[in-house]
C-alpha cells in the first residue's frame, strides 16, 4: 500500500490535532515518522538540509498535512525560523522530534578536531537548540519531546568514538530535560535505534546490499535489521497520550543487540 493510499485515516487517530516538528524528516527514520504522524492525525513541519530530498514528502505537503522548512539544526537562527513557521502554519506546537543527526566513523588517530566538533554540533548541540526553542511553546500545550539517539550512545563501537560520545551526551541531556520538564508537564524521552536499514546503511553497503544485510543480521539476536517504520511506531507511541506517564526513558529498539 502506498503512502498516498494510507494517508490520512487508515489508522486510529492517536495524534489527532497534534502539531509536530520532525527534524531530518525527508528520509529514513524521519520520513517514516512524518508519514506515520500524519496517518495518526497530526500536522507536521518537516525540516532538512537538502531541498532535493523534500520531494520525498511531497504527497504529505500536497494533501495539506505537512510543510517543509530547510534547516541547519545546529544553527540557532534556523531554529527560530522553524518555530516561527510552525506557529504561523498551525498556531502552536505539541511535539518535537529531534531526529536529525550525522555519523562519522574513523579510527582515533584519523579523527580530526573538526570531525569531533561536527559530531557534537550535529548530534548534541542541535538537540539542545531544538529543545530550548520549543520549550516555551510546549509548556503551553503540555507537549513532549522525543530525541532519536542511537545504540552506539549506550553500546560503543571501536571506531565510533566521536559519534558515540555525542549520542551518549544527548541521552544525558534528555534525562535532565525530562526532570526539568516534569514541573511544566513536558515529557522528554529517547529512542535508541540499532541497525536500521535506511539510506545511511544503503550508502555504506553500496553494490553489496544483500551481502551486507545478511552479514549484519547474523550478529543481531532477532537475525534481521530493523526498518525505519519500526522506529517511527515507537516515536508515535512516546509522543501520544497513551505514554502520558512515561518520561526520561531510553527505549532501545535493536532486535536484542544491547542485551547480547
Amino acid at each position: 500500500m502506498s503512502m498516498a493510499e494510507r494517508v490520512p485515516n487508515s489508522l486510529p487517530q492517536t495524534l489527532a490535532g497534534k502539531r509536530a516538528i520532525i527534524t531530518g524528516g525527508t528520509a529514513g527514520i524521519g520520513r517514516a515518522t512524518a508519514e506515520l504522524f500524519v496517518e495518526h492525525g497530526a500536522k507536521v513541519v518537516v525540516t532538512g538540509r537538502d531541498l532535493e530530498r523534500a520531494k520525498n514528502i511531497q504527497p504529505l505537503i500536497d494533501q495539506g498535512h505537512a510543510l517543509f522548512v530547510q534547516q541547519d539544526t545546529s544553527d540557532e537562527k534556523s531554529w527560530a525560523d522553524v518555530i516561527s513557521r510552525t506557529l504561523e502554519a498551525y498556531g502552536g506546537l505539541d511535539i518535537l522530534v529531534n531526529n536529525a543527526g550525522r555519523l562519522i566513523v574513523k579510527p582515533l588517530p584519523l579523527l580530526s578536531h573538526d570531525d569531533m566538533k561536527l559530531m557534537l554540533a550535529a548530534n548534541l548541540e542541535s538537540v539542545f537548540l531544538g529543545m530550548r526553542a520549543a520549550w516555551p511553546h510546549l509548556t503551553k500545550t503540555g507537549g513532549n519531546i522525543v530525541n532519536v539517539s542511537a545504540l552506539m550512545g549506550a553500546k560503543t563501537a571501536a571506531i565510533g568514538l566521536a559519534y558515540s560520545a555525542a549520542k551518549a551526551a544527548q541521552q544525558a541531556l534528555t534525562k535532565s530535560a525530562a526532570l526539568e520538564g516534569a514541573a511544566h508537564n513536558i515529557r522528554v524521552n529517547t529512542v535508541l535505534p540499532g541497525v536500521i536499514w535506511s539510506d545511511g546503511w544503503k550508502r555504506l553497503a553500496g553494490e553489496k546490499q544483500d551481502e551486507t544485510k545478511t552479514s549484519v543480521s547474523a550478529n543481531i539476536p532477532l537475525k534481521r535489521v530493523g526498518e525505519p517504520r519500526e522506529i517511527a511506531q515507537a516515536i508515535v507511541y512516546l509522543a501520544g497520550d497513551e505514554a502520558r506517564y512515561i518520561t526520561g526513558i531510553e527505549m532501545t529498539i535493536d532486535g536484542g543487540s544491547f542485551a547480547g
